[in-house]
């Protein structure tokens, strides 16, 4: 459990949408790294730190990291309490934590609970069934080139030295071999940005990334269990027309829990470089989400 919440966060109340659900009525994993995308663009717009008012001094905000856990996926209309908080600056890097609960009494028991046929709810702790932490650059926005941070450009913006989760972002290599040929579990395909991928800064949205890793992830895989933990990388900016193969390897299947486990890598399919790289964790979508139904 987290020591309670102050001054030194930023809280968001929200309603998961029909725009958010997978097919079982469950948010994405997308829907709710969106989430914390836009809790953390508000929290710096509050203290004139967002992507449009750094832009403005020749600056933006660049995501190099980030590790996500997700013990349960909420469903259609469950009403959630999102936190985010900014700590304290180490030399380059800006770090940014979240945390996801139940909003009290929002967690709905049936279809009908949620569309308000019914007040039945169910209880549930107010620990969080999301924990997340970033790592962020500000960086120049004519040379791409990170820049320290000065301590005044963030004002009276408070920082939280509380852990989500640790900010030891862990290492992990690359698979020697991608191919499906030599192994039929590994994926590969063949992408190119369009401008609906673009983001402020002119480059592909960090979200997206995501997406395609997903898209590309075996679909036995994606039709029966859910990720439980994502770490990211993000190696060097895709812009768009780049020509990208995005590859994923599965590098564990069926442990004592279910669990299974991929890495992925998206890299120009030019010269090879690496833009991006990740490693998921799935579990079974059983115990990863509840069943809504109507009562």
């Amino acid at each position: 459990m987290l020591p309670p919440m102050d001054h030194t966060t930023y809280t968001m109340d929200a309603v998961v949408q029909a725009s958010d659900l997978d097919g079982e009525c469950a948010a994405t994993l997308l829907s709710l790294l969106s989430l914390t995308q836009n809790l953390a663009s508000f929290h710096y717009g509050t203290g004139g730190l967002s992507i449009p008012h750094l832009q403005q001094k020749n600056m933006t905000w660049i995501i190099v990291k980030q590790r996500i856990e997700i013990a349960e996926y909420p469903l259609w209309l469950d009403r959630l309490s999102c936190a985010t908080w900014a700590k304290p600056v180490r030399g380059l890097f800006c770090n940014r934590d979240f945390a996801f609960s139940y909003a009290p009494g929002g967690k709905n028991a049936s279809v009908n609970a949620a569309i308000g046929l019914s007040d039945r709810r169910i209880d549930q702790p107010r620990s969080p069934f999301l924990r997340g932490t970033t790592c962020w650059l500000v960086a120049d926005t004519n040379t791409g080139k990170p820049l320290r941070p000065d301590p005044a450009m963030f004002g009276t913006l408070p920082f939280r030295d509380e852990d989500s989760l640790p900010s030891d972002f862990p290492r992990f290599g690359l698979p020697e071999d991608f191919s499906p040929a030599v192994n039929t579990a590994h994926t590969e395909a063949s992408l190119c940005p369009t401008v609906l991928d673009i983001d402020m800064n002119g480059h592909v949205n960090n979200l997206n990334y995501v997406r395609w890793i997903l898209s590309f992830t075996p679909a036995g895989i994606f039709r029966e269990k859910r990720v439980s933990r994502l770490d990211t990388y993000y190696v060097t900016p895709a812009k768009f027309g780049d020509a990208l193969l995005c590859r994923t390897a599965v590098v564990q299947d069926g442990g004592p829990d279910g669990e299974t486990g991929c890495i992925h890598s998206i890299a120009r399919a030019g010269d090879g470089t690496e833009v991006f790289r990740a490693r998921t964790l799935w579990l079974p979508a059983s115990r990863m989400t509840r069943k809504l139904t109507i009562d």
